[in-house]
């Protein structure tokens, strides 16, 4: 879900047509919402979410470990 800096709400959905495991579609979800907010022009954007490990991991927080996540984590920064 997007929020516009007035607090309009731009919901999106889409669906993922592979099995992953929940942290890869955490990422996923992180990726697709950045690109959504990079293609409307968006040059300022607060992230939250409730994924522990998806939050901390681009912040560096936590290490990347798994081979898998990788590829996600350099495409979102």
């Amino acid at each position: 879900m997007l929020v516009s800096p007035e607090k309009y709400i731009l919901p999106y959905s889409f669906v993922l047509v592979n099995l992953y495991s929940n942290n890869v579609a955490e990422w996923q979800a992180l990726i697709l919402g950045l690109q959504i907010a990079i293609g409307m022009g968006m040059k300022d954007l607060d992230v939250c979410g409730d994924s522990y490990l998806v939050i901390n991991q681009p912040l560096k927080e936590f290490e990347v470990k798994k081979d898998y996540l990788i590829p996600r984590h350099k495409n979102a920064l």
